[in-house]
């Protein structure tokens, strides 16, 4: 890549380098902009092994020497970032804000790093916030999905932009950098709605997980869009009792979903290639934790649809049953369970 960014030379760091975290950093890294990567042992050995390749959808193919990657498990790297990109599962948000607080700058001359919550859910952003009154906080979402192939490489196989609610004009120098990069940034006043709609989407991450099958493959059998049908369904009725308005991610009406996952399979497939590019490659990043046995992150997407529910007089039986059979494969401890529709579809109508 021509492009470089010697001219912005932002401390960057990426807190909870997995496989988001490593794919938006490298993408940064190799257009020259100044990043440092926290993460697991398991990555900063195959990093140090192989160094990062970074694949995509679209043909991106770029490669980084192990050298060219700054990749620890010293969180003392935060001290002199000025902005922390925080991609930790949900359930380690809290935490995460601990971390990031016992660095913040003690000389009242010098900003803290501006955070921005690169996770799924809607609920890490007001977390950090409350925990960080010292910082800037922004909410940030990334809609596209990013499994780790081994040996360093990662590869992005849907599309979309990332997107970062900014009243503060604070994001610029990261928005530019981003850019570079050819991972262009959309910036809004407020991601509330944003954040919902793209819950609505990752509602689908646990039928993957649970199907064992490629993204692609899951949502051509008309049998799990079935199951996915009932449970947006549950979902939009429940927003809809809370107040809660939904925008869409990509090209998808939030509202139109369920019917567009009721569409026969010749439809649908024309719908999806028009509205959603999915790489064969592609699977749920719920489905790379159970491989990996791994806690999910279930309880913040189809469990916050449940709470949602139980919060409003709105039944959810399609999305308990969903938590309750990710939890099951969790404790299983052996990988994704490989589940057939009907036996989603058996399991719903017994919750």
């Amino acid at each position: 890549m021509s492009k470089t960014a010697t001219a912005n030379k932002a401390n960057i760091v990426i807190l909870g380098a997995g496989s988001i975290g490593c794919y938006l950093g490298g993408c940064l890294l190799s257009i020259g902009a100044n990043v440092t990567l926290i993460g697991r042992a398991r990555l900063k050995d195959q990093i140090a092994n192989s160094g990062l390749t970074l694949t995509d959808w679209r043909g991106r193919n770029t490669k980084l020497k192990p050298a060219d990657v700054n990749f620890t498990e010293n969180a003392e790297v935060m001290a002199g970032a000025d902005y922390i990109l925080v991609c930790v599962k949900s359930g380690d948000t809290q935490e995460a804000a601990s971390l990031i607080a016992q660095y913040e700058n003690s000389d009242s001359l010098k900003d803290n790093p501006v955070v921005i919550s690169f996770q799924n859910g809607v609920r890490n952003g007001q977390v950090l916030s409350e925990c960080l009154p010292n910082h800037t906080v922004m909410k940030g979402m990334v809609p596209f999905n990013v499994l780790g192939q081994g040996d360093g490489h990662f590869h992005c196989g849907t599309e979309g932009n990332l997107c970062i609610e900014d009243t503060t004009g604070k994001s610029g120098d990261l928005v530019g950098l981003f850019a570079m990069a050819d991972l262009p940034v959309q910036v809004y006043k407020d991601l509330s709605s944003v954040q919902w709609g793209k819950l609505l989407m990752n509602l689908n991450n646990a039928v993957n997980a649970l199907s064992g099958r490629p993204l692609l493959e899951q949502l051509h059998e008309n049998e799990y869009r079935k199951v996915m049908a009932v449970v947006l369904k549950e979902a939009l009725v429940a927003m809809k009792a809370a107040g809660i308005e939904s925008a869409k991610t990509g090209k998808v009406v939030p509202k139109l979903m369920p019917y567009i996952m009721s569409l026969p399979n010749f439809l649908f497939k024309k719908v999806a290639a028009a509205t959603l590019k999915i790489d064969p490659q592609a699977r749920s990043s719920m489905y790379e934790d159970l491989a990996l046995n791994r806690k999910t992150e279930v309880d913040y997407l189809n469990g916050e649809i449940v709470a949602l529910g139980e919060a409003h007089q709105v039944s959810t039986p399609a999305n308990a049953a969903i938590v309750k059979l990710i939890k099951a494969a969790e404790n299983a401890s052996d990988g994704s369970p490989r589940l057939s529709a009907a036996t989603l579809q058996q399991a719903i109508a017994a919750t």
